[in-house]
């Protein structure tokens, strides 16, 4: 309704005497295909569920929504014949929709904020695993709730702790056979449950359901992709890279331009990576390191205040530029747009050993953007990051390619898919931004707030000890 208000509004405030009848039917004769175009769009954008992102990732997500839709009336009524249809009007359209879709935003945001309450959660894990568990919840940018307590695996005395509990949180350590007590005990209670998958948890999912006589199976196939989406997944590659090159041929000239006035030759810099099959290639970048940046050193990962780092380069990784010319390593066929970030062989043989799961990441081509960076951070550790990884190969499809891509350069946009960023905070820091003590009684950890009354806020780090 709001798009096609937007453009109804844009038409009657973009009127002409001459054309003016001719430009609204131009409207009506494409205006089935638009909304259809505009829904996808939206879809694609996840503009239906963005009430836990923050402001400014909402604006974003307008923008973008509102420009590609813009985009996408001018390709239908080209494509329709439709001249009449002013660019004018489509502009105007933009900015209706752009206002329409924050207020929109505003009141459904408004609502959810006065009916929603807090959920009591509970967390599940090994004693060891407290710190990290309560952090990462904590530190999720979308967390409203409130920790109540920590116990570990012990299905027995975590029966008396679920009264007031709203959700439970359960760590991927927890043995199978007290997971599953404790998630009948949940089930039985009505309270919703959230585990770390396993590695065959991810095989399973999605996977057919089959009958052997009267008793059910779940197939489990390989970690891979078939002939036919491999076929699909190249051709992609192939039309987007190309595209891509296409439009952005004027950055490469600037970029190349930039790193030779201010750091000299050589520009492009290529690097031993590995992807599919354990095949090694040479990727490709602009140069954003001083030159021989690993003479001294060897082999290691940036940080984010890497001295290593020149100062043209600081700005082409902020923005992602130094991986433009990956694109030709896609049309090479080495990498594919979408897929796990390919590793160094040095770094691959180290990730190996620690977990044995990383192999499976090389069933598939390595990619210029992965749905681990997108849903991760610089900082995610390479146990979680193979899980995404993995989720991808088995969720993989043109449409969630899309998404991936869609999500990076919102992420881009917004300076939150950085490189070398390790400013996590730490579990002291967390306790006192959230206003949180615990009391450890060994077996269970109990969380509550501080009796100061002090609100959330940032933490001075001169506080902590």
């Amino acid at each position: 309704m709001l798009i096609n208000l937007s453009f109804y509004g844009a038409l009657v405030l973009n009127i002409t005497s001459q054309y003016d009848v001719r430009n609204f039917q131009a409207y009506y004769n494409s205006a089935i295909l638009i909304s259809a175009a505009a829904l996808v769009v939206l879809l694609l954008n996840g503009t239906f569920d963005t009430a836990d992102k923050s402001w400014a990732e909402n604006i974003i997500i307008m923008s973008i929504s509102a420009l590609m839709i813009g985009v996408f009336t001018m390709a239908i009524a080209f494509l329709n014949r439709e001249f009449a249809l002013p660019r004018s009007a489509i502009m105007i359209a933009f900015i209706i929709q752009f206002f329409g879709f924050t207020f929109i935003k505003i009141v459904i945001i408004s609502f959810i904020k006065k009916t929603t309450r807090k959920k009591n959660i509970l967390l599940i894990g090994n004693k060891e695993e407290k710190e990290t568990m309560v952090s990462k919840v904590l530190s999720n940018p979308k967390f409203k709730d409130f920790i109540k307590y920590f116990i570990i695996p012990d299905a027995n005395l975590i029966a008396g702790y679920l009264t007031g509990v709203d959700k439970v949180y359960i760590s991927d350590s927890v043995e199978r056979t007290v997971l599953d007590r404790i998630i009948n005990l949940c089930i039985s209670n009505h309270i919703p449950v959230y585990i770390i998958p396993k590695t065959y948890e991810i095989a399973i999912f999605h996977s057919e359901l089959l009958f052997m006589s009267d008793v059910p199976f779940f197939k489990v196939d390989n970690i891979v992709l078939s002939w036919e989406k491999m076929i699909i997944k190249r051709v992609f590659d192939i039309f987007f890279s190309l595209v891509a090159l296409m439009i952005l041929s004027p950055v490469y000239i600037v970029v190349a331009l930039a790193i030779l006035i201010s750091d000299g030759v050589p520009v492009i810099y290529s690097q031993e990576r590995v992807t599919r099959n354990n095949k090694v290639f040479k990727l490709y970048k602009f140069r954003s390191m001083v030159q021989d940046a690993e003479k001294s050193t060897g082999a290691v990962l940036a940080s984010e205040d890497d001295p290593r780092i020149t100062q043209i380069g600081k700005t082409l990784r902020r923005f992602w530029l130094d991986e433009l010319p990956q694109l030709f390593n896609v049309l090479k066929g080495d990498m594919s747009l979408v897929g796990p970030r390919p590793e160094r062989p040095v770094f691959i043989e180290e990730f190996s050993k620690e977990i044995p799961d990383f192999k499976y990441r090389l069933a598939v081509k390595a990619g210029v953007t992965g749905y681990a960076q997108v849903m991760g951070k610089y900082t995610t550790s390479a146990e979680h990051k193979i899980k995404f990884d993995l989720l991808y190969i088995q969720n993989y499809g043109i449409i969630f390619d899309i998404k991936i891509i869609l999500e990076t350069v919102k992420k881009i946009i917004m300076g939150t898919l950085k490189r070398g960023e390790n400013k996590d905070y730490s579990y002291k820091e967390l306790l006192q931004k959230y206003n949180l003590r615990e009391k450890d009684k060994g077996e269970i950890v109990e969380y509550y707030s501080k009796p100061s009354g002090k609100t959330k806020g940032r933490v001075r780090k001169e506080s902590i000890a």
